[in-house]
């Protein structure tokens, strides 16, 4: 039934009434995030590229291997110089190198090197330092000798370096520039991202969240709508199996609980009537002196029957008041079947009687049934009971017992009213009656069959119950033995 419901409720995901599309896997939204990822990062770094490409194109930016390509050039430059003019020799190096100017005698005279460095131009200077190695990369030292013996040494590193010496001593180096921003902007992209992602799949679980807290507060009259996302409904759909059962169990306990009091209010109504006939006669034995002894008998007999209807009635109560198929304890032992249904028939020759019933028993082997024998023979005395009372007059009650592989059957047919179909869904609920009227002999509290059912479903078995063609069926399978 579960997976009947399911099915519908998947298939209707997919109608109007349900969304807009098709539904797809949770993988697929997963996947189509991550897309967005590689497009968002692979558009940055092609961006970043385009924008390196027009500031060199527009000479705002000089090459890497500018230092290596301009080297000559610069050098002769310098060469030609008259002087060691500190500021000329600045205007004729390029931003790609930094410069420091040392005496004949070694001592610094000028330049724009860190002062870390100085020492290693001066080695490159008068040493022959050409190349000092790093972590991160290499540092070239080229020494020029000017025309007054001066040397200046042109320091440079393999990096992209902006044409202008002001935007290079503000800015870190294009290179780390354009990568720290590519770095800044792809964070901001992925927060963006997983923010819009965070968005649709909290919108996706919203109908999940809307079910569990409707659930919650017990609002059980709504539909369950769908996310569009395959995982999410199977779990909405597991969700509105849960809320269809609990709102099934939940009207069958209403249904128990108001059968049961319009049941008590029906027998505390029924106590009046043999409780006030019982006191009306005794009164009458009691005032009139001179009646017959055939009145006396009659009184007497009247006021016993009404007597007895009343201890019945106390009785339902008890039965009503005690009715927990919870606690039901079992004790098990191993019964013939045989002689359990003949006792039975025995014990209920004198009902039969009354309106010309037969029964007749029907097994073709002895069968041995693990059972708790008292909760079982309960059992058939209801069954057996509600057949007599549904039964034609002077028709025959059937009792079919057989073995089936590892089960037994056993089925109670009589002869009577066709019972409609919306009766036979609810005839093993608590308190319901077949016959609802108030005040009758055959009326109980209408508990018999739901007891039935329970002890049955504790013995691991099953009752079922059908009426066609003025024939009513009730059958027991139970395993015929209980590991």
């Amino acid at each position: 039934m579960d997976s009947v419901r399911r099915d519908a409720w998947t298939h209707g995901a997919n109608g109007a009434s349900r969304g807009r599309g098709r539904r797809f896997p949770l993988g697929a939204l997963i996947l189509r995030y991550f897309a967005y990822v590689l497009a968002a990062l692979l558009a940055l770094a092609l961006v970043a590229y385009a924008a390196f490409g027009v500031l060199v194109g527009s000479g705002t930016v000089l090459l890497a291997n500018y230092g290596d390509t301009a080297l000559d050039e610069t050098s002769a430059q310098l060469a030609a110089l008259p002087s060691a003019d500190a500021d000329a020799i600045d205007a004729a190096v390029p931003s790609a190198y930094r410069w420091a100017l040392f005496s004949p005698d070694g001592a610094y005279a000028a330049g724009d090197v860190a002062a870390g460095a100085v020492d290693d131009a001066r080695a490159a200077a008068f040493d022959g330092l050409a190349i000092d190695y790093e972590t991160f990369g290499m540092t070239r030292y080229e020494p020029v000798t000017l025309a007054d013996g001066s040397v200046c040494v042109l320091v440079y590193q393999y990096l992209p370096q902006f044409a202008s010496k002001d935007l290079r001593d503000a800015l870190p180096n294009p290179q780390n520039l354009l990568l720290g921003a590519l770095a800044v902007l792809s964070v901001l992209t992925l927060v963006g991202i997983a923010a819009r992602a965070a968005r649709v799949i909290s919108r996706k679980m919203e109908p999940l969240a809307d079910a569990v807290r409707r659930i919650e507060e017990r609002d059980l009259d709504f539909e369950v709508a769908s996310s569009r996302v395959r995982e999410i409904d199977d779990v909405l759909a597991a969700m509105d199996d849960m809320r269809a059962s609990l709102k099934d169990s939940l009207e069958a306990q209403w249904r128990g609980e108001q059968a049961q009091r319009e049941q008590i209010a029906a027998l505390a109504h029924d106590l009046k009537t043999p409780l006030a006939s019982v006191i009306g006669y005794l009164n009458l034995l009691r005032d009139e002196r001179e009646l017959s002894a055939e009145l006396e008998e009659k009184y007497l007999s009247i006021s016993l029957e009404k007597a007895e209807r009343l201890e019945e009635l106390i009785n339902e109560f008890f039965e009503i008041a005690r009715f927990n198929l919870s606690n039901i304890p079992l004790q098990y032992g191993t019964i013939s079947l045989n002689r359990l249904l003949e006792q039975l028939v025995f014990e209920f020759k004198p009902m039969l009687q009354e309106k010309g019933l037969d029964c007749s028993i029907r097994m073709e082997e002895e069968i041995k049934l693990s059972c708790d024998a008292d909760k079982m023979q309960r059992v058939f005395d209801n069954l057996l009971r509600n057949a007599v009372f549904y039964s034609f007059e002077n028709t025959t009650v059937h009792i079919v017992a057989r073995r089936e592989n590892d089960r037994v059957r056993i089925q109670f047919i009589n002869h009577g009213q066709t019972i409609p179909e919306e009766k036979l869904n609810r005839i093993f609920e608590q308190f319901y009656r077949l016959d609802a009227s108030r005040g009758t002999n055959r009326g109980g509290a209408g508990l018999g069959l739901a007891i039935a059912k329970e002890i049955i479903e504790l013995h691991k078995g099953s009752i079922t119950a059908e009426s066609e063609k003025e024939q009513i069926r009730f059958e027991v399978s139970l395993p015929d033995r209980m590991e």
